[in-house]
């Protein structure tokens, strides 16, 4: 019988599999590697997951996580928009310094031409965010604080390009290339003064009447 897993030593598996799943794509991603990583048996992983893609999702699933804690962050009470749009901007700064193989997993999911996954994981990854920014455009078109032909939806899915491409700027090596040659070194460094220039564009974009 094979030995229980201590919490510890599951989240240990997920992070292998994240770092394989990030760096070789999901076809070429090996349960025996994420498993020699993880300092656990091939056999264990079946124990928890019933293949490959049962824990694909599972990872998948953690990293949803990180983005809702940081759409709850950016949501907090009280907050008006442009600091809801500065706490977000930060938060997903932070999430990809620190966490930047959840990042790099996303970008190998959007580039994936696997139609029978494609569709199914854009509904799980990209549904929470597009509400979340779709209510809050309307919200502040109702407050009279932005455009108000502005089409909500369109307006969110700008605004997530933007939020997607600072993913890949803070996780990818060509995008942080990229960020350098765009904004120069000194500034693509700052990360705070980069962010503040990131929610200025934003404001401006949304057609923002108010301070900030």
């Amino acid at each position: 019988m094979l030995k229980k897993l201590t919490e510890s030593q599951q989240a240990q598996i997920i992070d292998k599999a994240v770092l394989e799943f990030a760096e070789k794509g999901y076809k070429g991603a090996g349960l025996s590697t994420i498993a020699r990583n993880a300092g656990v048996s091939v056999g264990v992983i079946y124990k928890y997951y019933a293949d490959k893609e049962e824990l694909f999702r599972a990872c998948v699933s953690k990293s949803i996580d990180y983005l809702d804690e940081a759409l709850s962050r950016a949501g907090g009470e009280g907050r008006d928009l442009p600091e809801m749009i500065r706490v977000l901007v930060r938060q997903t700064q932070t999430a990809c310094r620190e966490r930047p193989e959840y990042f790099r997993m996303y970008h190998q999911i959007t580039t994936s031409d696997d139609a029978s996954q494609v569709k199914q994981l854009a509904e799980i990854i990209e549904r929470p965010s597009a509400k979340a920014y779709k209510d809050t455009i309307r919200k502040a078109q109702k407050e009279g604080l932005i455009d108000a032909e502005l089409d909500p939806g369109a307006g969110a899915f700008f605004f997530d390009n933007l939020m997607m491409m600072l993913h890949y700027a803070y996780s990818c090596s060509y995008y942080k290339e990229r960020m350098n040659i765009y904004c120069g070194k000194r500034l693509a460094s700052g990360e705070k003064k980069l962010g503040e220039q990131m929610v200025r564009f934003i404001l401006n974009g949304l057609g923002y009447k108010g301070e900030y």
